[in-house]
């Protein structure tokens, strides 16, 4: 199997895994427990200020998934993070969830879905139950309706999951 990353970008990857461990951390600090736009303002302030480091480091060592590199690490981090503090203030802060339902039923049970994924070929489930209307779109649009099939398809299966109140969790 090809891997365009190589052995080099270990420690990016590891950079990338350390801001989101960062971010959950941060959240716990006890000193701004009753702060929660502090918490905001902060996270938004790290997540510009990661960009503009990552969109700085672009003009020496250019943004670069594939070989994931360190300007690449900042810039997709700190836009991770924005969309992680704007998350955190519309479902934490202002307490508006019912529009994350989606989301809660993958959320709590992603390791579920990472095991069953194994077990069981949704891929294959997909193209049984929408390969004939998803047939009707020109081939261009396979990659996306393929993608969507298969997430709606997974989701299905959490439902399921979810409404019988199974979860897999992991000590």
């Amino acid at each position: 199997d090809h891997d365009p990353e190589g052995l080099l970008s270990t420690i990016p990857a590891v950079a990338t895994a350390l801001l989101g461990m960062f971010t959950g951390e941060f959240l716990r600090w006890p000193r701004l427990k009753d702060r929660p736009m502090r918490r905001v303002g902060l996270m938004l302030l790290a997540a510009v200020g990661l960009m503009a480091v990552g969109l700085l480091w672009d003009l020496a060592f250019p943004i670069n998934k594939n070989l994931w590199t360190s300007s690449f690490v900042c810039f997709a981090g700190g836009l991770s993070l924005l969309l992680f503090a704007l998350t955190y203030l519309v479902t934490d802060v202002w307490n508006y969830r019912r529009w994350a339902f989606g989301f809660l039923v993958i959320g709590v049970n992603p390791i579920t879905i990472y095991v069953a994924e194994r077990i069981v070929n949704f891929r294959s489930v997909s193209k049984f139950v929408f390969g004939v209307p998803f047939g009707l779109f020109p081939p261009a649009w396979a990659p996306m309706l393929d993608g969507i099939g298969l997430t709606t398809v997974a989701w299905g299966f959490l439902y399921v999951l979810y409404r019988k109140k199974i979860f897999l969790r992991v000590f």
